[in-house]
């Protein structure tokens, strides 16, 4: 019995004790070395991403930029490259495609008579700035110094053939042109001008008229016909003054056209006259048949 007892206390001690360390022991060396291995792999892919968004910022921000400086380029392609620096970017430059300028033909109305006075390109500009009412309309040279000769009467005496709006074209011998559109017919009164505020007056420097039109509320005095002399514009001097010979003339600043000097020097030599009108088709052959019956010709050395 005492040995049945020793062998159950034997069996007793025998029994193994429960592990008693924590759960939360460190791993061993075996696996920390492993991980540390792994290590660099995971620290460089936070930079890369980290990379790949800014190059995406600064790309879209260039864009930005660029679309903000040259709005016109919005709907192209952008140019700009997400490598440059941003001084770059804002010093570029869109390349924009100039269109051709479209200059609508003007196609000049007939003329009677070449003109002296008149290059192709300056009756042109004269012509855009007539009253559309006679736009279209043939030119007749109703008067010209070298045809009908050097009268005031004469010139006063044709401007009858056409009543309605006469472009009166001065040159003197230092090379000036310049003139004004007038109210035919000429008819000389006792100091009462006549005419509209569709008249103004010009001077022709480099093919390119300076066109001098009414000054809206200044005064009414348009054309002053005399015996003794032409004059355009007032309200302190004339605008433009011809003697009765038409051999002298004078040039002011004048309130009724705001102009300045028309010619070179405010007094000048006269050099041509030509009164050109505005005639209807159907009146055409008729008047210009009456213009050229001449005058006696007097011309000067």
């Amino acid at each position: 019995m005492s040995k049945h007892i020793y062998m159950r206390s034997k069996a007793v001690h025998s029994v193994p004790t429960p592990d008693r360390r924590p759960f939360s022991a460190p791993p061993p060396l075996q696996d920390e070395s492993k991980r540390n291995q792994v290590e660099p792999v995971t620290q460089e892919k936070p930079k890369e991403k980290e990379s790949f968004f800014l190059s995406w910022y600064k790309h879209h921000l260039r864009n930005f930029f660029h679309a903000v400086k040259f709005p016109k380029e919005r709907k192209g392609k952008s140019v700009v490259n997400p490598d440059d620096d941003d001084d770059d970017v804002l010093e570029k430059k869109p390349t924009v495609k100039e269109e051709p300028t479209i200059v609508q033909a003007i196609i000049l109305p007939e003329i009677s008579d070449h003109s002296l006075l008149l290059k192709e390109q300056s009756r042109r500009s004269l012509y855009t700035s007539l009253p559309a009412l006679v736009q279209g309309r043939k030119w007749v040279l109703l008067y010209s110094t070298w045809r009908h000769g050097i009268s005031l009467s004469t010139l006063y005496r044709k401007s009858q053939l056409w009543p309605g709006l006469s472009l009166l074209v001065v040159g003197d011998k230092k090379g000036s042109v310049f003139g004004g559109l007038v109210e035919a017919p000429l008819k000389p009164t006792d100091n009462k001008y006549q005419g509209t505020n569709n008249t103004f007056v010009f001077t022709d420097k480099s093919d390119q008229p300076t066109i001098y039109r009414s000054t809206a509320g200044a005064n009414r005095f348009y054309t002053l016909c005399s015996k003794d002399f032409l004059a355009l514009g007032g309200g302190g001097r004339f605008a433009l003054y011809l003697d009765s010979e038409l051999l002298h003339g004078s040039s002011a600043c004048s309130e009724t056209y705001g102009n300045s000097c028309l010619a070179n020097s405010q007094d000048f030599d006269v050099k041509e006259v030509e009164l050109w009108g505005f005639v209807n088709g159907s009146k055409y052959d008729e008047i210009l048949s009456l213009s050229r019956k001449t005058e006696t010709i007097c011309r000067w050395s």
